[in-house]
């Protein structure tokens, strides 16, 4: 890692910093950039051998932001700019320094893309991904590629590269996944802002398990081309921060507004009045007696994290319905849905990522800009470099029987059609219940210890399903213990109407401003023992 000592005469405390506060300091001499990627190194240097949140650091970092201070000077100093210009929040270029904490399956021209592989750990690309591109222009730093779930197909973030990235709240726990290094590593203020992606809760599960905000944008608005794919169907890219207005200027650059504007917002502009739809269902554990599913024996520990999230998002609800905000929210409960809506019959009879992994997967290794030393999945799988307990049945049973697994399969249409017939289901309540919005928990009980291979009970797969937006905002926490000293993280799921990304983030602003919800963890992981 290069070292350079940092320019400024003061260093800005990144602790919770977010983009526009950046900005401004940089406006009035208070840092530079320099200063700032070399305090968030400073500090990846005294956590990310617990956290293990990272699996690349980029070696240019600071060399990039020596670039950056360059250009602020000549921003400020351009003789065409005003001095309410120099003034304005957007006299510099969106992301102008900011450091990103990238997920280590987006393609990046000058950094290997292993998506927490082992077995492609020496993968290169010719180009960066299409958001990454973006990122550039808006005036990123790609501060490091982080840890993921191997492959994205899963909910743990433990892969054969990256090791296990542990839950900054407690670690004995995860992060959820599979974009947990981000998670995890923006919770930590290891970095500014984060790119994630998200096939069925990969962006919200460690938002809700780390306290920040994760956001699913509707289904094409933010390009996926460049990252390594899992399900064409159900695949997004998507912006992590720890407060909404950085996920807004994030997501604004990532689906390609890089000029020196203000993000696009909606304010819900004639509407004096919001209607948002609690999804009852979505509350309870699947197999209660209080679930529209079949009973299952409940395990009483998870029953009780159940209680205990369930109590705190219906006092977040409480609260939000009582306040004073921009618009009048109402509270629209709307009863168990029949069991075409439960998470374990979507999962069962609609996910896409069984069907369509292995061909995706073959085509993005046999792009003529991937340099890899597999073009296969099989290859992949005959070479034994992956992490064997955390790929799922996604990743094993395309390889046993791979014309069932396939497109071409009977199964694989009937999913489609169910996938037609959800969006059709969901547009029916908004319409019936004449709600803007639905709510729900995004996990119903708390991120599993570490050594479990699978994250149940998240609740994301709606929206990943109908291709809707969806927003993962801190709620609150569990009650502190030994090993969560302020509480485990509980998130607050917000769902939209299609195409309604930029009224969904109003929401998700005016709810997360009367909540004030997020707490930064405890400060002493570098004291813990080391798993």
């Amino acid at each position: 890692m290069n070292s350079h000592a940092a320019q400024s005469t003061s260093t800005l405390d990144v602790t919770e910093l977010t983009i526009p506060t950046f900005h401004t300091a940089l406006r009035k001499g208070q840092t530079n950039v320099t200063s700032v990627i070399n305090t968030y190194l400073t500090r990846i240097a005294q956590h990310e051998q617990t956290l293990k949140s990272l699996i690349t650091i980029n070696p240019d970092a600071l060399e990039e932001a020596l670039q950056k201070d360059i250009e602020t000077k000549q921003f400020l100093n351009d003789p065409f700019t005003t001095e309410d210009e120099h003034e304005d929040e957007h006299a510099f270029p969106p992301l102008h320094g900011v450091a990103v904490l990238l997920k280590d399956n987006y393609t990046t021209h000058n950094l290997p893309t292993s998506a927490g592989c082992k077995a492609l750990a020496t993968l290169t690309s010719q180009n960066d991904s299409e958001v990454v591109e973006f990122l550039h222009k808006a005036g990123a730093i790609i501060l490091a590629k982080t840890n993921l779930h191997e492959f994205a197909l899963h909910g743990t973030t433990t892969s054969s590269l990256g090791g296990q990235t542990l839950n900054p709240y407690d670690l004995t726990r995860t992060p959820g996944g599979s974009s947990g290094g981000t998670g995890a590593a923006l919770a930590l203020n290891l970095g500014m802002v984060g790119c994630g992606t998200d096939t069925v809760n990969s962006l919200r599960s460690p938002a809700s398990s780390c306290s920040i905000v994760g956001f699913r944008p509707s289904i094409g608005v933010v390009p996926t081309a460049g990252i390594v794919p899992v399900s064409e169907t159900q695949d997004v890219a998507g912006p992590m921060a720890r407060c909404v207005s950085d996920v807004r200027i994030l997501f604004d650059v990532m689906r390609g507004n890089y000029q020196r504007t203000p993000p696009k917002t909606a304010r819900f502009e004639g509407k004096s009045q919001l209607r948002i739809g609690v999804l009852e269902e979505y509350f309870c554990l699947e197999g209660c007696s209080n679930s529209s599913s079949s009973s299952n024996v409940i395990n009483p520990e998870i029953l009780a994290e159940n209680t205990i999230i369930q109590d705190i998002i219906r006092k977040a609800l409480s609260s939000v319905s009582s306040t004073s905000t921009p618009v009048n929210i109402s509270l629209i409960p709307i009863p168990k849905h029949p069991s075409t809506w439960t998470v374990s019959t979507l999962l069962e009879k609609a996910d896409t990522q069984v069907f369509e992994f292995q061909e995706c997967l073959n085509t993005f290794l046999a792009s003529d800009s991937i340099s890899s030393p597999h073009q296969t999945q099989k290859s992949i799988a005959n070479s034994r470099e992956y992490h064997q307990k955390a790929i799922t049945s996604v990743f094993a049973l395309p390889l046993s029987d791979s014309r069932t697994y396939s497109r071409d399969s009977v199964e694989y249409k009937s999913r489609l059609s169910y996938i037609s017939n959800l969006k059709l289901s969901v547009r029916e309540i908004f319409h019936q219940y004449e709600v803007d919005f639905l709510v729900y928990p995004h996990q119903r009980h708390f991120p599993v210890s570490i050594g479990e291979t699978i994250q149940p009970n998240r609740n994301g797969i709606l929206a990943a399903l109908t291709g809707r937006p969806a927003i993962c905002i801190p709620a609150g926490f569990g009650p502190p213990s030994l090993s969560a000293p302020v509480g485990i993280p509980i998130g607050l799921e917000l769902m939209g109407q299609e195409g309604g990304d930029d009224e969904l983030l109003d929401l998700a602003e005016i709810i997360e401003g009367v909540l004030k919800a997020r707490r930064v963890p405890f400060s002493h992981l570098d004291e813990a023992i080391l798993f």
